[in-house]
């Protein structure tokens, strides 16, 4: 059945004729968002001191719809710049000894690994980056065999931002649900293409951009603890927001808040915070299974199209042949990644290479027509320059 387009095609309309297929890098933001950010930067040209507590509110509803995107309550989730400065607020913050473990995959990108084998390199840790199987699937099992009693993390994307690769979130949550250990996703390549609820699935720490998936601009995230990850993790950055007696400025202490609000140590960007917000209530509006369901029809027809043409597909799929979330990785058959990637940037078909082939990262409110042109795009870089791999 033909995808038919979306209202929410509205949202995204553009001027040069482009095709974004980069949602897992960074994605072009809604309409309504860009009039967000319009609306409260007019708002600052004339903020007084009374009208702080509107500030106040904003923030206060933007919790409330990331909390009902990710199933938590809404004083269980904190901004943060990037998923980076999360990772790093539960890496920096555990208690670690010499001899304790981290468990992760060796797909990772770069914001899931550097900053724990930092913590390796000065701690006396150990760093296990499981293999993945030779069809670049993350094996879950392989995962939870490496982890003992030493095991203070394992931590995994909960897509792979290279192969589009998935991990059974709710197996590892549940495996490691009584245990000491935590479980830590990087689910910015995965949050806002397909359904994630922090409490089904037993994750621990959540940490997330809002540029990719969710629709937001870049320098806002956000960042969820359980309370078993409450009671390991603590803040090692510190200001006037993160202690207890926030606000009052003349009796000083360095004793942090309950909760989640200690790890937000001084003034927010509450525009991005509002930006962020927004693209979510987007996406709830549209409906997550709706949104999931399109992307599926989306990137299920990209496959139809590209192994017509005898592309090789490298994302790992499943059982009906479907990608797990939104990322779909081939390789042409007689024209080179880097060749095809130049094609396709000249024709306002914006993808990046990844795995020595092309990474496709369609969203819901595209449609058949925008697979139809990308499908003509790449014939003509067949018939024009055929260059073998």
């Amino acid at each position: 059945m033909e995808l038919k387009p979306t209202p929410f095609r509205d949202e995204f309309l553009r001027a040069d004729g482009a095709v974004c297929l980069n949602h897992a890098g960074i994605s072009p933001i809604p309409q309504r968002t860009a009039r967000t950010i319009t609306q409260l930067a007019t708002f600052m040209t004339r903020q007084q001191l009374f009208r702080y507590a509107e500030l106040e509110e904003t923030l206060q509803k933007a919790r409330m719809t990331i909390a009902s995107l990710i199933g938590c309550h809404f004083a269980e989730v904190a901004f943060t710049r990037n998923t980076s400065e999360a990772l790093s607020h539960v890496a920096l913050g555990l208690d670690w000894r010499a001899g304790d473990e981290i468990v992760t995959t060796d797909q990772e990108f770069p914001s899931n690994l550097v900053v724990w084998l930092d913590i390796a390199r000065r701690k006396g840790v150990t760093v296990h980056q499981v293999p993945s199987l030779p069809d670049n699937r993350v094996a879950t099992a392989a995962l939870l065999e490496r982890v003992n009693r030493r095991t203070r993390v394992l931590t995994v994307s909960s897509v792979q931002y290279a192969t589009g690769a998935g991990v059974d979130l709710e197996a590892i949550g549940d495996a490691l649900k009584n245990t000491a250990t935590l479980f830590v996703v990087d689910a910015v390549q995965s949050l806002g293409a397909v359904s994630l609820d922090v409490k089904r699935m037993g994750i621990d720490a959540l940490a997330a951009g809002g540029h990719k998936w969710l629709l937001a601009p870049e320098g806002c995230g956000l960042f969820y603890l359980s309370p078993k990850a409450l009671s390991q993790v603590q803040p090692r950055i510190l200001g006037w927001h993160s202690v207890r007696n926030a606000g009052d400025y003349t009796n000083i202490t360095i004793e942090p808040r309950d909760g989640i609000f200690r790890f937000e140590a001084g003034t927010h960007n509450v525009i991005g915070a509002a930006a962020l917000a927004e693209s979510i209530a987007l996406l709830l509006e549209a409906g997550m299974e709706t949104v999931a369901q399109r992307i599926r029809h989306l990137t299920r027809s990209f496959i139809q199209e590209l192994t017509r043409r005898g592309c090789v597909v490298i994302t790992p799929l499943d059982h009906d042949n479907h990608c797990v979330a939104g990322i779909l990785v081939f390789k042409h058959p007689t024209v080179a990644a880097t060749a095809l990637h130049r094609h396709f940037l000249a024709n306002n078909i914006e993808q990046v290479s990844r795995s020595g082939g092309i990474r496709f990262a369609p969203h819901f409110y595209q449609d058949q027509g925008d697979v139809l042109k990308v499908m003509e795009v790449m014939d003509r870089a067949a018939s024009m320059s055929p260059v073998q791999n």
